[in-house]
């Protein structure tokens, strides 16, 4: 049984990267994932501009006329201002180009007029709130890396750029399936012995959620013929993600059949929630995961092991968060596997907190509701004492 580093490097080392690539409108590429390294077209800023909005003096020419300067003009934003004439001083707005012969903003706040003259400070800086044409980049600067997923942010950043389309990895296909007799539709009545289904909802989420396509496959019964059908037919995918079946368990066919089809690298993990996981290639193209059926389970391993496989099949890296955090309270149990508490982190004091929730069972989904992040137990520890330090694994609040 592989220790949890030892599994996700088996799945980092068998993972297979897309290659084909695709141009997209920036307005199209959020979620994405860089195909390679977009460069700036412009300098940002493009001009040396005022940071406040004051008045724009040259400070040499400021302290030949002792600090007393009548006004003269006006820059604002989207005009080229005029010279600043010597003896003279100009109102200047944020964001509006600095006019040639200034060198210094002097914001308003810090001014008084007097006599038809505008009287400035004698404590002034030359160059002070002031914006320098490409501090920030220059036209040909590489702005980003490839693999690197975009957002909001990086967006931002490539349209002040210039930058009109960019080069992204076309999205991995990944096809979702839940197995299991018991299984039924949310909404359908439930017979004796039956559940309703909720695995295949949420890794189709979980996937979209990374910015891959996400299609859903529907239930299969623990039927070892429709399981073969189901894997023999999954080779246009990039991913082919399973929840059930993948335990020891006379009625567990999935990892059986997927041995028959293809080729399996490992299928359990020292792990809890977890243990039974299942990882391997159909063909060439296509990666197979087999999560386990328990709610639970299937949301952590897909967020230790799957979530990293998708992510480096785009090119990109999957650092995982984990920072050091107190212990809200004890936590005690038997050493073996390494175990990922659902927890409740929280601020207090300056200091950040973790609260183990009541409720750790793989079965149990109600506590996620509260769960913010996960408290990783070592496989060779026995748990924590109230104050001691533990190490926290942040989840996304979205």
């Amino acid at each position: 049984m592989l220790s949890l580093e030892q599994a996700r490097a088996a799945i980092l080392n068998g993972i297979r990267p897309g290659t084909a690539r695709e141009s997209v409108p920036l307005a199209e590429a959020s979620g994405r994932y860089l195909a390679e390294a977009p460069r700036a077209w412009v300098d940002n800023p493009a001009f040396d501009n005022s940071a406040m909005d004051g008045y724009a003096v040259n400070l040499a020419d400021l302290a030949a006329h002792e600090f007393r300067l009548p006004l003269h003009g006006e820059s604002i934003c989207g005009q080229v201002p005029g010279r600043l004439e010597p003896g003279t001083t100009m109102r200047i707005f944020t964001g509006a180009p600095l006019p040639a012969g200034a060198d210094t903003v002097v914001i308003q706040e810090d001014i008084h007029q007097q006599d038809g003259r505008i009287v400035f400070p004698h404590s002034l800086r030359q160059g002070q709130h002031l914006r320098r044409r490409g501090e920030d980049f220059h036209a040909g600067d590489e702005l980003l890396r490839p693999g690197q997923r975009l957002d909001a942010w990086k967006l931002a950043l490539l349209s002040t750029a210039g930058v009109e389309k960019i080069e992204v990895f076309r999205r991995a296909r990944v096809l979702v399936v839940a197995t299991g007799n018991e299984l039924v539709a949310p909404g359908k009545p439930l017979a004796p012995g039956h559940i309703y289904e909720s695995n295949r909802l949420a890794t189709l989420l979980q996937v979209r959620a990374l910015g891959a396509e996400a299609i859903d496959g529907g239930v299969v019964r623990d039927d070892a013929r429709a399981l073969r059908e189901l894997l023999a037919r999954s080779t246009d995918f990039d991913f082919v993600v399973t929840s059930g079946g993948a335990s020891v368990g006379d009625h567990d066919l999935v990892k059986q059949v997927f041995a028959e089809i293809g080729e399996i690298n490992f299928w359990k993990a020292r792990i809890k929630p977890g243990k039974p996981i299942a990882f391997g290639h159909l063909g060439e193209r296509t990666h197979f995961f087999a999560l386990p059926g328990n709610p639970v389970s299937s949301l952590v391993t897909f967020k230790l092991f799957v979530e990293p496989a998708i992510c480096a099949w785009h090119r990109a890296s999957d650092d995982v968060l984990e920072l050091a955090a107190t212990a809200a309270g004890a936590f005690h149990r038997r050493a073996g596997r390494t175990e990922f508490l659902r927890a409740r982190l929280y601020s207090e004091n300056g200091r950040l907190m973790a609260e183990v929730l009541k409720g750790q069972g793989s079965h149990q989904l109600r506590p996620m509701v509260d769960t913010n992040g996960f408290i990783r137990v070592e496989a060779e520890s026995d748990g924590f004492e109230a104050g001691a330090t533990v190490t926290v694994i942040p989840l996304s609040s979205g």
